[in-house]
């Protein structure tokens, strides 16, 4: 059988896909049905290959378990907030944050459960790696996902294998270091950290310690987005290329120095994993040094180096491990990665044999981006479509960065002088990147914003995909040729008409309404909130990409109270974000809010629209009339909210502001009788949803966007009752998160992300 461990890999995913989306009675199904047609089949193949088939299977029915376990101990380890708990276990590494260090404990003991896990805790006696503690901290679970596009921090620290943190942590027993190896790695990577902050700026610094140290913990932020947008983020993350210069030069300089292979390969190897454990040997470093060791390993047996096998190797490990890697980004994009330059790029030089091999550079960034390109818009929303080129730039000159650094690193130790000349290079290096990054987003098309796509586009995005590469090596290039064509086309999924999507985003207490077209315009009505800080870039922002709304068709803004319009002047300062109609309420008193944000759209490009009572917008089949403010001056600016009736086919929504009862009672005879969706007015307050309203507007869906614990205590509960009285359907951002409504323009589904 040929590369049997990829074939067992690939079952072995199989099965742990099969438990996280199936249940252990749907695996166990599989394995039996697997276990009757090997034993009992008359196929020539399978009677000649029982034996890897037998072992395929006990994989595929190991990577279900693997991940069955890891679920089942998540279950057992689930703990309220603020519950105080004891712990035992010994610190494994140290994380700096600007409010302090934190520690990551591996427990043996969890209160009176005995199981091997891992935490953070946050204490105020200052320990080191190998330390065993004893003692006790306050519980606090990390945050989920709470909006579409939302930073999942549980899904992300699972993933890592941590459960939760502990704060406040008081230690009964602190023990001596039982792990020195790993304390004085530590102590190494502190040294150079140390260094580089003493010989670049505080933002090439950070960008150093990721890349050569694998500290990401003091990244600068936009620096971190500028890569992100620009596709060259892998540059800071320790991957291939780093284990392949500093492990892969080390082995064959020994090799030849001391002309036996294994010394070199016994050095090389304990260099590499000392190196990988500096780092923290997480995602693409594991991998890549796995990936490396086994190569070695072919080089002193005389044997071939298989790629796939190594990658498929590397995988399994890491899976074993921890199987929660399986649905981190880091995970699917190294080897993702890797795929592409093992497997497609050799089809493309399968097509192409007479191109010049100087272009192997540009053909082996096209097949990583072909493989990535799902696993980008899943998790990132976008694409850059110059990502391709500009890695024809930026990969040759890491190789020369990471030298310099390192250099650095060995004589800024030495003198901080010699350490001033070597990070001369590398600071230019680092300022071309930048340099390079802000020209490539100033071409026009510089990104391309699909949202997320859903698991049936990237099913077949990858099964085209692979018939591609398979006719590439078959040599069969007209068919080939339509298959790439069929595959370009997929992008037109993107395009096509769909329902009306309204998300309300849960943006704590404020006001954020997103709506797609169904002909793929892009409207927000509202964006701000008093209780979230940078709710602007941090929810508004990942929501609308996660849409696919990098470009606001228009945005409405009620009024001029911040909790509606704050995240709507951060995305007019957000480069990737357009706003090309900023609608405004047509009074006759703007205060200084109103002005400032009218100016900042101006500088920004935007058209600024008004309107009044009467006025209306047709977008497609879906139409917006304005119902208030009239054109005059108010003193109260609830009053003067911007009340909008959307309909769509027999589809209507009322979007109401932070209107009263005032305004309410001014268009009870303006409104229509049926109306699907009512957003509650001002948060539930008691100032509004008046009994004479509820009486007289019949609706199916009240939303209620207020914050959990909010010092208005807003909604309230005289607005709730009668709410209960007049709907059967009441959604409240604080308990359901995001909410989000799909219609064809008759009926309606509601999904929530809590």
């Amino acid at each position: 059988m040929k590369r049997p461990v990829l074939c067992w890999v690939i079952l072995f995913v199989l099965g742990e896909v099969t438990i996280r989306y199936g249940s252990v009675w749907c695996i166990g199904a599989v394995a039996a049905g697997l276990l009757i047609i090997i034993t009992f089949g008359k196929n020539s193949y399978i009677r000649s290959n029982k034996r890897w088939l037998y072992i395929g299977m006990l994989f595929f029915a190991l990577g279900g378990a693997a991940y069955g376990y890891e679920q089942y101990k998540q279950q057992i380890c689930t703990v309220e907030d603020g519950t105080m708990l004891s712990f035992c276990g010994t610190i494994t590494d140290v994380e700096e944050r600007t409010t302090g260090k934190r520690y990551q404990v591996a427990v043996r003991r969890l209160g009176q459960i005995r199981i091997r896990y891992r935490i953070w805790i946050e204490c105020e006696e200052e320990c080191s790696i190998g330390c065993c503690l004893e003692g006790e901290g306050i519980v606090k679970n990390f945050e989920t996902a709470s909006n579409p596009g939302g930073f999942d921090e549980r899904n992300y620290q699972l993933g890592k294998g941590n459960i939760f943190v502990l704060q406040q942590v008081k230690l009964y027993k602190m023990d001596s270091q039982m792990y020195s190896v790993k304390a004085a790695l530590y102590t190494v990577r502190d040294h150079i950290a140390r260094i580089y902050a003493q010989l670049f700026s505080e933002t090439d610094a950070s960008l150093a310690g990721a890349m050569v140290l694998g500290n990401r913990t003091n990244l600068d932020a936009d620096v971190k987005q500028l890569y992100q947008r620009n596709g060259i983020a892998h540059l800071i993350a320790i991957s291939g290329l780093h284990i392949a210069m500093l492990g892969g030069t080390l082995y064959q300089m020994l090799r030849k120095w001391s002309g036996s292979y294994p010394v070199a390969a016994g050095i090389g190897v304990i260099f590499i994993l000392l190196y990988g454990m500096m780092a923290g040997l997480a995602g693409a470093t594991l991998r890549a040094v796995v990936m490396l060791i086994v190569s070695i390993g072919a080089d002193i047996t005389g044997r071939k180096y298989d790629s796939l096998t190594a990658i498929a190797t590397a995988m399994l490990l890491m899976l074993l491990v921890q199987p929660y890697q399986l649905n981190q980004a880091s995970f699917l994009l190294s080897f993702g990665a890797v795929i592409g330059i093992a497997v497609v790029q050799p089809a493309f030089r399968e097509r192409f044999p007479n191109l010049p091999k100087m272009l192997d550079g540009l053909f082996v960034s096209i097949s990583v981006q072909l493989v990535l390109l799902p696993i980008m818009l899943y998790f990132f929303y976008e694409i850059s479509v110059y990502s391709v080129l500009l890695n024809l730039i930026v990969v040759p000159l890491m190789s020369i960065l990471l030298f310099f650094l390192i250099i650095t690193a060995i004589l800024g130790s030495v003198s901080p002088t010699l350490g001033v000349v070597t990070a001369f290079p590398a600071k230019g290096i680092f300022a071309c990147y930048q340099f390079l990054c802000r020209c490539s987003e100033r071409i026009p098309g510089h990104t391309i914003c699909t949202g997320r796509p859903d698991g049936i586009w990237i099913l077949g995005y990858y099964l085209l995909l692979t018939v591609a590469v398979w006719l590439g090596y078959r040599q069969r290039y007209q068919m080939q040729t339509m298959f790439l064509c069929f595959l370009v086309s997929l992008f037109g999924w993107f395009y096509l008409p769909g329902p009306l999507r309204i998300c309300m985003f849960d943006v704590g207490q404020g006001d954020g309404i997103f709506l797609k077209m169904p002909s793929r315009e892009n409207v927000l009505i509202d964006g701000g909130s008093s209780s979230v800080k940078k709710v602007g870039t941090y929810v508004l922002k990942n929501g609308i990409k996660y849409y696919g709304g990098a470009k606001l068709d228009y945005v409405f803004v009620s009024h001029s109270d911040s909790d509606h319009y704050s995240g709507i002047a951060e995305l007019l300062e957000e480069p990737t974000v357009t706003i090309r109609h900023l609608v405004m309420p047509a009074i006759t008193n703007p205060d200084e809010a109103y002005q400032q944000l009218v100016a900042k759209a101006k500088q920004r490009g935007s058209v600024i629209c008004y309107m009044k009572a009467g006025d209306q917008l047709k977008i497609g089949e879906v139409s917006f009339l304005c119902m208030n403010p009239d054109k005059k001056a108010y003193e109260d600016k609830n009053q003067g909210s911007m009340v909008l009736y959307m309909q769509y086919r027999k589809f209507t929504a009322l979007f109401t502001g932070d209107m009263d009862a005032e305004v309410e009672t001014h268009l009870l005879s303006k409104l229509p009788p049926q109306i699907t969706i009512l957003k509650v007015a001002h948060h539930g307050s008691a100032t509004a949803t008046s009994e004479e309203f509820l009486q007289t507007i019949s609706f199916q869906t009240a939303l209620v966007s207020v914050g959990e614990k909010n010092r208005y205590g807003h909604p309230a509960q005289e607005v709730m009752e009668r709410l209960r009285q007049y709907c059967k359907r009441i959604y409240l951002t604080k308990d359901a998160g995001g909410i989000t409504i799909d219609s064809d323009g008759e009926q309606y589904q509601i999904h929530t992300v809590k």
